[in-house]
């Protein structure tokens, strides 16, 4: 039976596009101009999914979502909100929403998410996600919140999860959250970087070998997948496997057993398994690189990290973690940054991501001197040394300032005015994450002795 989806919107248009696109997908679609309307529908349906805008006249989405909840605590509901609602989608799915997505949304991703959020139904109930994370993760910002909350989600069931990112996003560290919040978390977790090895020992690594099976193997051995037998196998950057290893994995994937080099014999095998990659898997897959049976295998849910620059509101809890992580490690308690050093780290744009953060901190405790301050001196090349250009001053136009242009002017005049970046904040009245995101947003930048200028 195809999936009754209900579409809740006051906009006509979007509303009925969205019915049309579910139908030519094959599934059935209710629609509701308002909560009220929707609430009557599904009352009088049976309805496995509901799609709602996140604002409307009267009943908003979040308000239509705790009655949903409240009323039929099993029915999953995704949200669709403007790109300054991120925040409100966020505190939706704390709520219980189990997703949201942006406008202008992609068709095949509003697709993926609705016969994800029923699989996910069909699982069984899922568990509130917690309020906070000892792993390491740190998710002040709206949009890392979202993929917690997402990956708290998912990571109960016995899905395969996908991960994406750029290099450094984290990607092995949340796997690992994956697996401590999943069912399996009693059990082995093991992980391999799949570009590390040649593609016979990265073969022997994952699915063991038999003695005398290759030049070497003097005795028979186990590979990893048995070894994760009743737990977690993490793959990073399968996007670099050779065809002949995606073929084998295809085949454990498809069949949970395997078969050691030099052996017929097929051993079972109960794994929970989670990839990454660094690469789009499913444009090597218009390349031939990557096979698309085995894509489908592997992302029965897909999770993207974000870049550290897209993060900014975490970049200052990171380099805290970072900071007290190795100043204990190299013995040098008692460690803090320097205002300048702050300012200059803080507008770094980090593109090595997480990963050169933490390389960075480690290197400034080590340099730093026996002040106990880390200053200037202590920061790495590329941060002192980043290119800067003066801002090209344009012409002033007569009509009024618009809002951002007058907010930018009081944050310059504040920057001019006090020597702490903590009184430009406190008299501005926002905190210090806040502010530095408007230097951000506004190209603002702090020179060590104080003053600011701008980049165009």
């Amino acid at each position: 039976m195809s999936l009754r989806v209900l579409v809740v919107d006051d906009q006509r248009s979007p509303r009925r596009s969205l019915g049309l696109l579910l139908k030519n997908a094959g599934m059935q679609a209710g629609e509701a101009a308002s909560g009220p309307e929707a609430l009557a529908e599904l009352e009088a349906g049976d309805y496995d999914v509901v799609v709602t805008d996140l604002r409307m006249d009267g009943m908003s989405g979040i308000d239509l979502l705790r009655t949903v909840k409240s009323r039929y605590p099993g029915l999953p509901v995704i949200l669709i909100t403007a790109y300054g609602s991120i925040e409100s989608a966020v505190e939706a799915m704390r709520l219980g929403a189990y997703d949201y997505l942006t406008k202008p949304f992609d068709e095949d991703e509003m697709l993926e998410k609705i016969q994800q959020a029923h699989a996910l139904a069909e699982a069984g109930p899922l568990e509130r996600p917690s309020a906070g994370t000892d792993s390491g993760l740190i998710a002040n910002s709206p949009v890392m919140r979202g993929v917690l909350i997402r990956t708290e989600r998912i990571a109960c069931t016995e899905l395969s999860i996908l991960i994406t990112g750029e290099t450094g996003t984290g990607k092995s560290l949340l796997a690992r959250y994956i697996h401590d919040r999943s069912q399996r978390a009693g059990k082995v977790f093991v992980s391999l970087n799949c570009a590390s090895l040649p593609e016979q020992l990265l073969e022997s690594e994952l699915f063991g070998h038999a003695k005398g099976s290759f030049t070497g193997a003097s005795e028979t051995r186990k590979g990893l997948f048995e070894e994760a037998d009743g737990g977690t196998i993490f793959l990073d950057e399968i996007d670099t496997l050779t065809p002949a290893i995606q073929a084998k994995l295809l085949s454990v994937l498809q069949e949970r057993e395997i078969r050691r080099l030099g052996t017929n014999q097929p051993r079972k095998v109960d794994i929970r398994v989670v990839t990454a990659a660094n690469r789009d898997l499913s444009a090597l897959i218009e390349t031939g690189e990557f096979r698309p049976d085995l894509y489908y295998r592997v992302n029965g849910y897909h999770i993207n990290l974000p870049p550290l620059r897209e993060r900014v509101e975490d970049l200052e809890p990171l380099l805290d973690y970072f900071l007290k992580k190795h100043s204990a490690r190299h013995n040098r308690s008692g460690l803090t940054l320097s205002e300048p050093a702050l300012a200059r780290l803080l507008n770094y744009s980090f593109p090595g991501n997480v990963r050169q953060l933490e390389t960075m901190v480690e290197q400034m405790v080590v340099f730093a001197g026996p002040t106990g301050v880390i200053d200037l001196d202590a920061l790495p090349e590329e941060v002192l040394h980043q290119g800067s250009q003066s801002r090209e001053t344009s012409a002033r136009r007569a009509q009024p300032l618009s809002l951002a242009e007058n907010e930018q002017q009081v944050i310059e005049a504040a920057l001019e005015r006090y020597d702490s970046l903590t009184e430009v904040a406190r008299n501005l009245g926002i905190g210090r994450t806040t502010l530095w995101r408007k230097l951000r947003q506004y190209n603002i930048r702090r020179g060590p002795g104080g003053g600011q200028h701008s980049q165009g």
